[in-house]
């Protein structure tokens, strides 16, 4: 083979090593061009199954419904129907161009305790133009022509936004991943789902780290050693109503007043009355007064009760307090009991100086 035709074959081969990335690069665009013509058609076929979506509802609901909940895809279609803005929701299912059964599917509101004069909508706040506005406006990035619009829901998101939304799941071709992007259903303002959750997620973690300290502080707390200022705030709290008897655990006070009422607080200085009044007769309906108690004594009423009972010391941190005014209205007294123990536990009882009346 001569010179030049070596050199031809040379340059031939070069050329085609140049031009190998350039057709391939041609048709990675053709590939993105035809992924992007497909992904509006999707867009197209979902829009045309809402509205055809939207005329069975109103065909099967009346005209311009009440909903709390929103979505469909290019074949299927969900919604959650008021016959007004505070009549229960019903579930409903158009698939395929019929309405099918729901047994064992589910549809619920993403904030399903809100007041139902904000989180419900009508029908007709969903238009064709405000999505395809939305569709084409996610579509003009470059890097999401492609993306797939999985499906496209409608419904009132509590905090942080506190307002009715659109959101659209969406497939990536590029990320290979699924993402969501919302709009405020008003406005048409773009809004960040994922740094809401992230936020939220933040929040909650932050919660439960307070809520951890607190449980670990309360835990060390004895409030039969506290007596006074549990009894305190609770005057604080529930105001100057007669007792008929206090009942006091490490973790837990119970008051029971002269009106029946009977409200627990706990080591965290919860408060909580119970939904049902005091029914026995055991008590005295007139109670007693605050003062005549020694509510400073407890912590040596359960000295004595010990020494009474011949109890050990390892017994002392279960030691529990009963003020009460008994039944026929007599003195009010002060009983230690002992609650590691089985049935009958024992217990020593006290008048209200803290004098020994009898033991068990």
């Amino acid at each position: 083979m001569s010179m030049c035709s070596i050199r031809f074959v040379q340059n031939v081969a070069l050329a085609a090593l140049v031009l190998l990335p350039l057709a391939h690069a041609v048709e990675a665009q053709d590939t993105r061009a035809i992924q992007a013509r497909e992904a509006q058609r999707a867009d197209d076929r979902t829009l045309a199954y809402l509205a055809r979506f939207r005329a069975a509802l109103v065909e099967k609901f009346g005209a311009d419904p009440w909903l709390s909940m929103l979505t469909w895809t290019e074949n299927e279609g969900s919604a959650l129907v008021h016959a007004s803005p505070t009549a229960p929701a019903t579930h409903v299912i158009w698939q395929e161009g019929k309405w099918i059964s729901t047994d064992g599917r589910q549809l619920k509101p993403w904030a399903p305790g809100a007041d139902p004069g904000v989180s419900h909508f009508r029908l007709s706040a969903v238009t064709e133009k405000f999505l395809r506005e939305r569709f084409r406006a996610h579509r003009s990035q470059p890097s999401r022509a492609t993306d797939f619009l999985m499906s496209t829901s409608v419904g009132y998101f509590g905090k942080p936004f506190d307002r009715v939304i659109l959101e659209i799941q969406v497939g990536s071709r590029t990320g290979f991943g699924i993402s969501a992007v919302a709009f405020d259903l008003a406005t048409g303002a773009p809004l960040d789902v994922n740094a809401a959750i992230a936020d939220a997620r933040t929040q909650r973690a932050k919660a439960a780290r307070k809520d951890a300290a607190e449980a670990k502080a309360a835990a060390g707390r004895n409030l039969v050693q506290e007596a006074p200022a549990v009894l305190a705030a609770y005057r604080r709290e529930r105001g100057p109503a007669k007792l008929m008897a206090v009942w006091i655990a490490r973790d837990k006070a119970t008051f029971v007043q002269a009106d029946r009422a009977i409200v627990d607080v706990d080591n965290r200085g919860r408060y909580a009355q119970r939904p049902n009044p005091y029914d026995q007769i055991w008590l005295c309906p007139e109670g007693f007064e605050d003062r005549e108690v020694d509510w400073n004594s407890f912590a040596m009423l359960i000295d004595k009760a010990l020494l009474a009972r011949n109890l050990d010391e390892e017994d002392r941190a279960h030691g529990e307090i009963a003020v009460e005014r008994p039944r026929e209205c007599a003195p009010t007294t002060i009983e230690v009991k002992f609650t590691n123990y089985k049935s009958p536990w024992p217990f020593v009882v006290f008048d209200a100086t803290g004098r020994l009346l009898r033991t068990r």
